[in-house]
């Protein structure tokens, strides 16, 4: 197979920002007076916010109302906003521009907002030829729905994109849509990453690893 493009996902990936998010989930549900761990939310990693909210509901059995439910979703986002340190993967801008030098598509499909996805891609010294958020599908991963969504932007098949992820959710989205999975070991273990076609132990190795997929 000759691939011909690359979608990144952004959360651990482009950005280290999942502690972040953990502690704002954690934090809050603690409002409401439900101790989710932090934990708990690395494996949800990828998920937007509303659909982690009803995955958490249904899944712990916590009977929330439409507006306590809002109020998580609203105190959530303040709190990482207020809280979030988060910085760039040195490798992976240095993976996007040098694919972007080589004249090789490049793409970002995120769980994240608009609005945050927006503050960040404002700060990169590179433009992706595609972007898709949170807010621009009605079914987010672990749904194949945001990379199909950029798929539909190019001429290529899905089997010709190359995806890089790192979360089980979002590994399965890409493996489901029917591209090319490389994973990276960011935020949880390697059996978390089973779905994956192939996995890199870290960052470091990933612009060589696609210039050499991508030119055969």
């Amino acid at each position: 197979m000759t691939y011909k493009a690359v979608c990144f996902d952004m959360d651990g990936v482009l950005v280290d920002t999942m502690k972040d998010h953990a502690k704002a989930w954690n934090y809050a549900f603690g409002e409401q007076g439900h101790i989710i761990s932090e934990d708990y939310f690395y494996e949800l990693e990828g998920m937007p916010g509303m659909q982690t909210i009803l995955h958490v509901n249904n899944r712990h059995l916590l009977k929330l109302s439409d507006t306590e439910q809002e109020e998580i979703y609203h105190n959530k986002r303040s709190h990482f906003i207020q809280n979030s340190t988060y910085a760039f993967y040195d490798e992976t801008v240095d993976a996007i521009l040098a694919l972007k030098e080589a004249g090789i598509p490049i793409a970002l499909a995120t769980g994240s907002r608009k609005e945050f996805v927006q503050e960040v891609l404002e700060k990169l010294r590179v433009s992706f030829d595609a972007v898709i958020t949170g807010d621009d599908v009605e079914k987010g991963k672990p749904s194949p729905e945001p990379y199909e969504r950029v798929f539909k932007q190019f001429s290529y098949s899905a089997e010709e994109w190359i995806v890089v992820e790192n979360a089980p959710l979002g590994i399965q989205a890409a493996d489901d849509s029917g591209a090319y999975v490389l994973a990276l070991l960011t935020t949880l273990p390697e059996e978390k990453q089973s779905r994956a076609d192939e996995i890199l132990k870290d960052h470091g190795r990933l612009k060589e690893y696609l210039l050499r997929k991508l030119r055969g």
